[in-house]
């Protein structure tokens, strides 16, 4: 009898070592996906569409006067000279370790920005979609006839639409003039979509779109102001 109570209590002390090192390897795990949660900056994309595997968006300022724009960034050389081009940017850590944390070969990042009165402000994604190529109830939404006369040459259009709101703090903000923007990041299932089309209103009202195809590397952009007035303009790009 003696010697099975010895047994047992060893049985018992061998169970508690072995639940130790389960707890043990448990804590590990999460104190690694902490970390891993803390390294993931930004706001994922909810509802992402059909042959989106990942989305995720930063917001950023700085303080200048700037036209509205819509800008892609297919490469990781891109995404470094857009960072150094806004050398005042506030949290250029973040965004910048957002850039770094992209993957290129199945990623893309776009960049929406605008000027606003006060700082009290912030570009939100409001939509994000996946037009297919041959058209649907979809196709007029991306302007993708109103800018290039085409259909993307059979290519699937990725579409955004993003509007400049002002935030919760907004009475207590001083008149200072600011760009405010958002990067999306958005990751493919498979290869990334060549053709994208991007609307930005503003926060008067004015109406900001571009559709652009990176393998061609030019864009066609135009602005809407009000449902009345209207000008459009053609530029090249080097995405």
């Amino acid at each position: 009898m003696v010697g099975l109570s010895a047994g047992c209590l060893a049985d018992e002390e061998t169970l508690s070592d072995d639940d130790d090192e389960t707890t043990d390897g448990d804590d590990g795990s999460q104190t690694d996906g902490t970390k891993n949660d803390s390294e993931a900056i930004g706001d994922a994309i909810e509802d992402l569409p059909d042959g989106l595997a990942d989305g995720r968006t930063l917001p950023y300022q700085f303080p200048a006067s700037t036209e509205p724009d819509i800008e892609v960034l297919q490469d990781a050389d891109s995404a470094t000279n857009w960072l150094e081009e806004r050398a005042s940017l506030r949290d250029a850590d973040a965004v910048s370790t957002f850039i770094d944390k992209t993957d290129f070969e199945t990623s893309m990042l776009v960049s929406l920005s605008a000027e606003t009165p006060t700082p009290c402000y912030e570009v939100v994604l409001e939509s994000i979609g996946i037009e297919s190529s041959d058209g649907g109830d979809d196709s007029s939404h991306s302007g993708a006839d109103e800018t290039t006369g085409e259909e993307g040459d059979g290519e699937d259009t990725l579409v955004l639409e993003a509007a400049v709101n002002e935030t919760d703090d907004s009475e207590a903000c001083a008149q200072v003039i600011t760009t405010v923007g958002r990067l999306v990041r958005v990751t493919f299932e498979s290869e990334p979509l060549t053709t994208i089309s991007a609307t930005l209103v503003d926060h008067d009202g004015s109406t900001y779109d571009v559709t652009m195809g990176s393998d061609s590397g030019s864009a066609s952009a135009s602005k809407r102001i009000g449902s009345d007035e209207s000008a459009s303009t053609n530029q090249t790009t080097d995405s």
